[in-house]
């Protein structure tokens, strides 16, 4: 367990807090401990009551109710039978400073709150009576001059208001890490072994502007360039005179035509005929047709097996290990993920029910994957992942080479992830990493099938149904042409393949569209092709 921590913030009359004033909170070993340096009471339509100086809370850790992030303020709640006078805290401004600082903080954001309300309109109205004759002209130009003087003085004060409010970027640091450290006390710590810690992030260096600065100056600098652009334009773009003489664009085009002659249906192969062209970025695949979410869950039992799945036993429950793999382009700051696990009773009611809450508060890199280990009791079990939405809602994924690294995880189940990422990304090394598996389980084969065809060099995508066949795009990645003879559909548990003859020449590094003679319902969600082997 970690040292003592103390720091001291600002409770803010917020809705549902019933404290506001100055605070000290110190991590100890096995409690927290709350001073109130300076605090009042406070109810939601009332004035705060008498304040109390220096008055000493210690409650443990489990009487923790609640640590949650509301804005930029961290809310502490606490078990009203445990905690007294106070239980419920919106906490901001976090400093290292002693009580007088943390004092005038108070003074300093009621006075600011109290210019924001008073001090713009007065401010608007002096402007409008002083300005000269010679600048303004009227009721209504008088009355403008206010109005933007008055919005000025506002958004100036608000500014004011929030930085005594919440303190800048120092206090934000000391805030965050004050939460990591509660949540480390609470037991919040992700088990994490190697190779799937991702590296500490660099340190980010401080930014040289206040945060007010950034928005006006950026905007300054995108007007200056964008004048800039127009007279670079407007000088050295005009078009050209009317006296120049344009060139004789069908008589160049003849001449082109009749040096390069346009490929005609003779130069294709005898009996097969010129199709439309067309581009696969992956091919179809129920393993990614719905989507990939952005951090994805693999499931690990233990003996592993790689099917993904896990099963309670009898006596002991659950003991599997949970790994969560960053999709995504960018880095996630913070990772959660709830597990709840429960049991039936005889009246098959769900009972017994236990929360592990999975935690990681450094950040997690793109294509970077983080491992728990959980024992619980129970026969059934949910997984509540965040909802950061899917790839294919406008978000890039991880580069393939993030992939490939990940291949050489010690889970099987994260390196079969790894080749099905990298199948999507049309890299032929996720052929490698299939064939570096090894033999494959019975649990594992529909898993692997589904990738090696979607890893293959000529694949299909675009499946469309029409009338009486299925229009589908059959794209070739292979330095070589290739013809596919056939198509067929992937049996499922209810359906049995079917196969159609598809005689097609697939040029190099190009697709063709085709009509495929099968069913056009239901739609398949992946086809397999067969090719003519090599000579």
């Amino acid at each position: 367990m970690a040292g003592t921590f103390t720091v001291g913030a600002l409770a803010l009359a917020a809705e549902g807090a019933n404290a506001v004033g100055a605070v000290r909170l110190t991590l100890l070993h096995d409690v927290l401990e709350i001073e109130l340096v300076r605090a009042a009471g406070f109810r939601s339509g009332f004035v705060p009551g008498s304040v109390a100086e220096s008055v000493e809370m210690r409650v443990p850790y489990t009487a923790i109710r609640g640590l949650v992030r509301r804005g930029r303020a961290l809310c502490l709640a606490l078990d009203p039978s445990i905690a007294a006078p106070y239980t419920r805290f919106t906490l901001a401004r976090f400093t290292y400073d002693p009580r007088e600082a943390l004092a005038r903080a108070y003074e300093a954001r009621r006075h600011a709150a109290l210019a924001v309300v008073i001090l713009p309109g007065p401010l608007g109205l002096l402007a409008a009576l002083v300005s000269p004759a010679s600048l303004v002209t009227g009721l209504l130009g008088r009355l403008a001059v206010g109005l933007v003087v008055a919005s000025g003085c506002w958004l100036l004060l608000r500014e004011l208001l929030r930085f005594a409010t919440w303190g800048g970027p120092g206090s934000d640091r000391l805030a965050e890490t004050f939460e990591v450290a509660l949540c480390q006390r609470l037991g919040f710590v992700p088990v994490a072994t190697a190779p799937f810690a991702p590296p500490p992030a660099p340190p980010v260096p401080e930014a040289s502007l206040p945060a007010w600065a950034r928005a006006p100056l950026l905007v300054a600098l995108v007007a200056a360039l964008s004048v800039l652009g127009i007279s670079f334009f407007q000088r050295y773009g005009k078009p050209p005179e009317p006296t120049a003489v344009a060139p004789n664009v069908p008589l160049l085009v003849a001449r082109l035509g009749s040096a390069f002659p346009a490929p005609s249906s003779v130069d294709a192969p005898s009996g097969e005929q010129r199709l439309p062209r067309c581009v696969c970025a992956r091919a179809a695949s129920p393993l990614w047709n719905e989507g990939l979410p952005v951090l994805e869950v693999l499931l690990a039992s233990r003996p592993e097996d790689g099917s993904g799945r896990v099963v309670p036993s009898e006596r002991r429950g659950y003991d599997f290990d949970l790994s969560v793999v960053n999709n995504g382009g960018t880095q996630l700051r913070d990772v959660s993920v709830l597990v709840t696990f429960a049991r039936r009773d005889d009246q098959n009611r769900r009972v017994g029910a236990t929360d592990r809450g999975l935690y990681w508060g450094r950040p997690l890199a793109a294509g970077r994957a983080i491992k728990w280990h959980l024992k619980a009791p129970g026969t059934e079990m949910r997984i509540d992942p965040p909802r950061l939405g899917l790839l294919e809602a406008g978000r890039e994924s991880a580069p393939p080479d993030a992939f490939f690294e990940l291949s050489r995880a010690r889970q099987r189940v994260v390196r079969i992830h790894a080749a099905k990422m990298l199948a999507y990304h049309r890299d032929p090394r996720a052929l490698d990493v299939l064939a570096s598996l090894g033999p494959s389980s019975s649990d594992e084969e529909s898993v692997l099938a589904r990738i090696t065809r979607a890893a293959r060099p000529v694949v299909a995508c675009d499946i469309k149904p029409t009338s009486a066949s299925l229009d589908v795009c059959l794209f070739n990645d292979s330095l070589s042409p290739q013809r596919v003879v056939a198509a067929r559909t992937v049996a499922e548990r209810d359906a049995p393949s079917q196969r159609a003859a598809l005689p097609v020449v697939v040029p190099v590094h190009d697709g063709v569209r085709v009509s495929v003679p099968l069913p056009p319902q239901p739609v398949p969600p992946e086809l397999e092709l067969e090719l003519e082997p090599s000579p």
